[in-house]
């Protein structure tokens, strides 16, 4: 489906609370059409994979050979065999732009993932880490059914979305120690 729950957008983006699945919302738009594709995906604990990887291997089709912008909103950062799959499919797919948006960081004292961050972050096509901060509105519009009613205020995620944005910080930081 192409629209989530609005209780599972709630529970899986809201930076204050720390849920064990990870959800991914995407937006593909291909060349220079205003139209664009929307899906999301989860976990899929069943076959052990991270909702990164499955989008990737078992979603996204490649339709044309036109540029393709992919907007991600993530409920949990990359952890380092996910930046390992991002990296691998944008060297197979040149044509790919992925602009990556998460809510908090995936165990951000796990020295291996804050390596693997920073070299995803090193690669040209990815634009990462920009805040979902100004995006929530968008995606609660973007991705729950029209005409769902919801009461949604982002103004008090404010705190916890700093932290989390210095957190991401710290991790793409090289460590001099």
């Amino acid at each position: 489906s192409m629209y989530i729950s609005k209780k599972a957008l709630r529970k899986h983006f809201d930076p204050r609370e720390y849920p064990r699945e990870t959800y991914l919302l995407c937006e593909l738009h291909w060349g220079e059409s205003p139209r664009f594709w929307q899906h999301w995906v989860r976990n899929d604990s069943c076959n052990n994979y991270h909702a990164e990887k499955c989008f990737l291997e078992e979603i996204f089709e490649p339709r044309s050979y036109n540029i393709c912008h992919m907007s991600w909103y993530l409920s949990w950062s990359p952890c380092a065999d996910c930046c390992d799959v991002i990296r691998d499919f944008l060297e197979k797919h040149p044509n790919v732009i992925i602009d990556i948006r998460v809510v908090r960081p995936y165990y951000r004292n796990i020295k291996k993932n804050c390596s693997a961050l920073r070299e995803l972050k090193k690669l040209p096509r990815v634009n990462y880490l920009a805040s979902v901060s100004p995006d929530y509105n968008y995606c609660w519009e973007t991705f729950i059914q029209p005409g769902v009613n919801y009461h949604f205020s982002p103004k008090k995620f404010e705190p916890e979305i700093q932290r989390n944005h210095l957190r991401l910080e710290d991790m793409l930081q090289v460590s001099t120690l």
